[in-house]
């Protein structure tokens, strides 16, 4: 797993991003692995118990398409657990017409991207 320099940095941002989901009239049915939300079902391999639980989930509201959120530190981006969640949060968008985001700080963007290039991965980055 990664051990990130700061995890109060991490729920921060899962908070800041919850935050503007909830302000945006584009989502719904806002969860979020932080204390005051709904927690997210975990995701799992087909055929498979191991999953992971996503930083965030929502719905659209003019599509109801699933947006699943994945936040990451600096620190983390690079690390094998991230690319594990990463592989799994993008097929399960993928499989179910969904979308997947990787939420990072300003400044941690193009290291987000070039990742998910990297990895030859389905997603968006979103830096807050």
């Amino acid at each position: 797993m990664a051990k990130r320099k700061s995890p109060s940095d991490h729920d921060k941002l899962v908070v800041k991003a919850a935050e503007s989901l909830n302000q945006n009239s584009d989502f719904k049915n806002i969860q979020a692995d932080v204390k005051g939300y709904s927690t997210p079902s975990e995701i799992n391999w087909k055929g498979d118990e191991s999953g992971h639980i996503p930083d965030l989930k929502a719905v659209g509201t003019k599509t109801s398409k699933e947006f699943i959120f994945e936040v990451e530190t600096d620190d983390s981006i690079s690390d094998n657990h991230t690319e594990d969640q990463w592989r799994l949060f993008a097929a399960y968008a993928k499989q179910n017409n969904g979308v997947f985001y990787v939420i990072v700080p300003k400044g941690s963007k193009q290291k987000a991207e070039s990742r998910l290039k990297d990895l030859e991965l389905e997603g968006k980055v979103w830096a807050l």
